[in-house]
């Protein structure tokens, strides 16, 4: 990975020049072993700067530039799905991440919905997946913005619940529609106790609290067995597709 600070000319050009690209993970529901859903991921299309997702977006919100990242990839998303849409499900559930501090921005909501508008009625659920990095604040601006998402029929989910920031504490203060399951608590599923105790905890939580939950990270046929046994059907990782651009979405959708 690159070690060069990327600085608000370099990311504001990317932008411009259509660098930033969506890729999509599949998300599988195994009991019918079809497509439930797709989570957005960014890529800088340029292999030759070789910056990971996570420090990119990084990159953007230290730039002041993680508004226009999102509604340049969220024009993009909508322009995919729009020419993807006789190959995928009605229902496909369509997910992104997103920052607290971007939940908590004025835009944010405004630019969500316009994204929700461009998509063919009724036929997408839309989630959004807040990341663990930062503090989630309690405070008007992000209860209202879930509130406003969620009567539009948006869902709120939180990313990799258990690790960084995303706590219990979330489930208390916010209301929220799902969980993911971290990867790293999937990896050692099979292999260690805590894991195991971890993630069947999660799966009970959820059930109990009727929300949906979502297992990332899945590589193996074992850790899927076991994750569906403990009542965790949704599943996303390598063990069915990586993540993909939009022709080799369109690939997968259509095999020859």
């Amino acid at each position: 990975m690159t070690t060069t600070p990327l600085n608000s000319i370099d990311l504001y050009c990317a932008l411009m020049m259509g660098e930033i690209v969506p890729w999509y993970q599949p998300m599988i529901d195994t009991q019918t072993q079809t497509l439930y859903g797709l989570e957005v991921l960014m890529r800088w299309s340029l292999d030759a700067e070789n910056v990971s997702p996570v420090a990119l977006i990084g990159a953007f919100e230290e730039n002041g530039l993680l508004p226009e990242m999102t509604q340049h990839l969220l024009r993009q998303v909508a322009a995919d799905m729009n020419d993807l849409d006789t190959l995928l499900p009605a229902g496909l559930h369509l997910s992104f991440n997103v920052s607290p501090s971007q939940v908590a921005k004025p835009g944010f909501v405004f630019d969500t919905l316009s994204f929700l508008a461009a998509l063919p009625l009724e036929k997408y659920r839309l989630v959004v997946e807040i990341t663990e990095e930062q503090p989630l604040r309690n405070t008007p601006e992000v209860v209202g913005a879930f509130l406003k998402l969620q009567l539009a029929g948006v869902e709120v989910y939180l990313d990799d619940f258990g690790t960084g920031c995303s706590n219990l504490e979330y489930l208390e203060q916010f209301s929220v529609d799902g969980v993911k399951v971290d990867q790293r608590f999937v990896k050692h599923i099979c292999t260690k106790k805590s894991s195991t105790s971890i993630v069947a905890m999660v799966a009970g939580l959820a059930k109990a609290q009727h929300l949906g939950i979502i297992a990332e990270g899945v590589e193996t046929v074992r850790q899927s067995q076991l994750l569906s046994d403990l009542g965790i059907v949704i599943q996303q990782g390598h063990l069915f597709s990586c993540a993909m651009s939009q022709s080799q979405l369109r690939n997968y959708l259509s095999p020859e």
